[in-house]
């Protein structure tokens, strides 16, 4: 019996040990357009963007595994309409639909009757407007590879950069719009690829600042925010434990 519970203890002490010892992590990734000539960026802070005289097309993927949504804003003086149903999200050659033709019940006020909503093929603008259309994520896991130091040390971060040819993911979105509902239909392509992998420890990539907040309230005049040092809107991320 003694020697269980020393047995026990050696393994909870083994435990402890461990968990005390994993640090976290962020894996930060940069993404580049494949047809810079038609996806521009002004800035990392600005994102990237297609324009034409129709339309401007903008993307901001910063969030956790990537936001791959996309912000179509009408620059004419008519309603441009986005045909969802020739709209697709690309990833490693696979399309993913953004027309489902969902239809939903929802209950009316007293519960005893109900409407039917159905999802509409067409996505109306109104004139100098804009509207965001997105569901996907743009890599969901952190990307491992035999040269890459999931563990990098403090103030080492660790780099991978990738070609076309050599990313671990290419995607994009394929967008089909018209100026009002009997124009004409023009599709456009933009495709990413992401073109940089490095892995950093929490420590080295966040700060911590004194940020007034009421200057005339005493007891919350101050507060403490954790920054992170850079938050591209054309790069996503992922944190992970080791």
């Amino acid at each position: 019996m003694k020697t269980f519970n020393y047995a026990l203890l050696a393994i909870m002490s083994a435990c402890v040990f461990w968990s005390c010892s994993t640090q976290q992590y962020y894996q930060i990734s940069q993404t580049t357009p494949v047809d810079q000539s038609t996806v521009k960026s002004d800035n990392d802070d600005k994102g990237y963007y297609y324009e034409d005289s129709n339309c401007r097309i903008s993307y901001n993927f910063w969030s956790e595994k990537g936001n791959a949504a996309f912000t179509v804003t009408n620059l004419t003086d008519q309603v441009l309409y986005v045909v969802k149903d020739k709209c697709f999200f690309i990833k490693d050659g696979v399309s993913h639909d953004y027309f489902h033709g969902t239809e939903w019940v929802e209950p009316i006020v007293t519960g005893k009757t109900t409407a039917h909503t159905k999802e509409q093929r067409l996505l109306g603008i109104a004139p100098h407007s804009s509207r965001t259309i997105g569901e996907y994520v743009i890599y969901p896991y952190i990307f491992v590879d035999c040269d890459l130091d999931r563990k990098p040390m403090s103030n080492k971060p660790a780099t991978m950069v990738f070609s076309p040819a050599t990313t671990p993911v290419l995607f994009g979105n394929y967008i089909t719009y018209k100026i009002g509902e009997k124009g004409d239909e023009k599709s456009v392509t933009n495709m990413f690829y992401t073109s940089r992998v490095t892995n950093y420890r929490m420590t080295d990539i966040f700060y911590t600042e004194k940020m007034e907040v009421c200057p005339n309230v005493s007891d919350i005049k101050m507060q403490q925010d954790s920054i992170m040092r850079f938050a591209p809107t054309t790069g996503y991320y992922i944190k992970y434990t080791k």
